[in-house]
């Protein structure tokens, strides 16, 4: 009767820890799809009219063009904006990813920065507001695509608009995923 109720335990046992893997690396699998859509939704609609000041496409390394996981950082005003209602918001608004460490533990987060009033007032780059959005990322990496070559920095101001940026995302606990996306022009 023991050896039946160790073989019954074992089971259920093994299955337990098979379901918990298994939702662990959907979590993961639900976090990479939200990060990669909210950074391609940006990227694709993004916006840089060099008449217009308060426009900027302006990506940077944190590492050499051989580091496949670095913490990269990305600027850009894009047309995902929503508008609310009685706002001097514009369709165009200023994002940016980041990473910064909390000194208090010493992990690394992914910032978003959320800027929806653009204008002389309001230098490029500066103010908005700041989100944690996540501790998961084990590292970003952000690749331009100029027609020709990929590159591993971007500046709208003397460049304009990439025609395709590779997002590399990694998460803390091993996958990583990457995708190309096409820029508007």
């Amino acid at each position: 009767m023991s050896a039946l109720v160790t073989v019954i335990y074992m089971s259920f046992s093994t299955a337990g820890r098979n379901v918990e893997e298994a939702e662990k690396r959907r979590d993961a699998t639900d976090l990479a799809r939200t990060l990669v859509a909210k950074l391609s939704g940006d990227i694709a609609n993004a916006y840089y009219n060099p008449l217009m000041p308060e426009t900027v496409f302006f990506g940077k390394s944190s590492g050499t063009a051989e580091d496949e996981l670095r913490f990269d950082e990305l600027s850009l005003t894009t047309l995902t904006n929503w508008r609310r209602p009685e706002t001097k918001e514009m369709d165009i608004w200023e994002v940016g990813y980041r990473f910064e460490v909390r000194p208090e533990t010493g992990d690394r987060v992914m910032v978003r920065r959320e800027k929806r009033e653009l204008g002389k007032e309001s230098p490029p780059l500066e103010g908005g507001t700041d989100y944690v959005v996540t501790d998961r990322v084990a590292g970003l990496r952000l690749r331009y695509y100029d027609g020709s070559t990929w590159v591993n920095e971007w500046d709208g101001k003397a460049r304009g608009l990439p025609k395709a940026v590779e997002i590399l995302l990694a998460l803390d606990d091993g996958p990583i995923y990457i995708t190309n996306v096409e820029v508007r022009q």
